[in-house]
């Protein structure tokens, strides 16, 4: 029985290090127009067993923006990031491809909390 508990705390502290719900990342590169970045993880992983190591770069991240009503004008105001900035990522909790549109929709993917599916909410650094 101690080794049938091992093996299922094993695999659920693997399953757990791939569930993510937020975390830092540094901006590799920004396209302010489309407000996309591509974003290299800064906390690394671990897999059972072995050394830690970096996070894939995750591409086209989207960047959050707000819009607000200044002296009775709307202003859309626009994230400006630079490279090497330390931004908060984070993630959706299901994969958002087909709702990135405003469209309600049933994900046709199994991702669940991955930094596949990270929005970037700020610049900490």
């Amino acid at each position: 029985m101690a080794k049938l508990d091992e093996s299922l705390n094993g695999w659920l502290e693997n399953a757990l290090r791939q569930l993510h719900t937020s975390t830092i990342g540094k901006v590799e590169s920004y396209d302010k127009v489309r407000r996309r970045a591509t974003i290299q993880p800064l906390i690394m992983q671990k897999m059972m067993g072995k050394s830690p190591t970096p996070h894939a770069v995750i591409t086209d991240v989207p960047v959050m923006f707000q819009r607000y009503e200044i002296d009775g004008a709307e202003k859309e105001c626009t994230p400006v990031l630079k490279q090497g900035d330390v931004v908060l990522l984070v993630c959706v909790e299901r994969a958002m491809d087909q709702s990135l549109s405003g469209s309600m929709a049933f994900p046709d993917s199994r991702r669940r909390h991955s930094l596949t599916d990270a929005v970037i909410i700020g610049v900490i650094t």
